[in-house]
């Protein structure tokens, strides 16, 4: 376990993986074929039993693509069980899939949470967008469970509006500085791959930018990682679509794309900064 949280518990803005539940062999393999190929690592299981048991064993599971008639437990029954299992820590989004399709079993289907439902025979593309949208509506929980536990470990510290003038703003910059180059300098001790966590290193990057008040553009932001740019690119757009950051494109040159922490972001990491600050623990 990285130290990259900082004294927080927060979810990890992950791609997903993806687990497929059908009875039928040869739709099993289209849903690995379709999945797989837009980038998503993707089990299988052939009924509700083993796929409930896939999600108990496996954290990376966050979107589930069910067939609706299966053996034993079908489709909607497991939507259910799916449900239960879905935190603001761990939410996990579900497909309905079906060649027996209604009104009142897709309607059935999204009161289970169910955040699409794709009819049989399927089509490649209507899994895809489906898929995409699953993926887009998990990433926006995770970002809600990002403000909550910032916020959650913010308790007790001070609110942005009671900062003291410039000195005590001056000061504030000067910890989180020193908290980004602490988090840098231990790729001199120890593998930087150990304890990556580019999400974290962005936000921190775009707050003191913030307190700055000055916009940077996207490839500063990666820069501030220890990862690969294709890698921190992606943590990018993973936290846009979370809600927690903004991207624009530059007025005065099309070529760069500018980030800012969205205002609600800026509020609750400003207040977990303080909250730090003021602890005991990092005098």
């Amino acid at each position: 376990m990285s130290d990259t949280k900082i004294g927080i518990t927060a979810p990890s803005i992950s791609s997903p993986s993806v687990l497929a539940i059908d009875d039928d062999e040869a739709c099993l393999d289209e849903y690995v074929e379709i999945i797989e190929s837009i980038g998503y690592s993707c089990r299988t299981a052939r009924n509700a039993k083993d796929a409930l048991a896939i999600l108990n064993n496996d954290e990376s599971v966050g979107i589930v693509v069910t067939d609706f008639q299966m053996p034993g437990m079908d489709g909607l029954e497991l939507l259910e069980e799916v449900s239960a299992r879905s935190t603001s820590m761990r939410p996990i989004a579900a497909l309905m899939v079906t060649g027996h399709g209604s009104l009142q079993t897709a309607v059935e289907a999204m009161r289970l949470s169910a955040a699409d439902f794709v009819a049989k025979p399927l089509r490649r593309g209507d899994l895809v967008s489906a898929l995409r949208r699953a993926a887009a509506r998990r990433s926006q929980l995770l970002g809600q469970s990002h403000i909550a536990a910032l916020q959650d470990a913010a308790k007790g510290g001070k609110d942005q509006s009671n900062l003291e003038p410039e000195d005590e703003e001056l000061q504030l910059k000067r910890f989180l500085r020193g908290a980004i180059a602490s988090r840098r300098r231990r790729s001199e001790f120890i593998k930087s791959e150990l304890f990556a966590d580019p999400a974290w290193d962005i936000l921190l990057e775009l707050t003191l930018a913030k307190l700055d008040k000055k916009p940077i553009p996207t490839s500063s932001a990666c820069a501030a990682t220890q990862v690969p740019f294709s890698t921190a690119f992606r943590h990018v757009g993973n936290l846009v679509t979370s809600g927690l950051v903004r991207r624009w494109k530059d007025e005065r040159d099309s070529r760069r794309v500018m980030l800012e922490l969205e205002d609600d972001t800026y509020r609750a990491m400003i207040d977990y900064l303080l909250s730090i600050k003021e602890s005991p623990e990092t005098q």
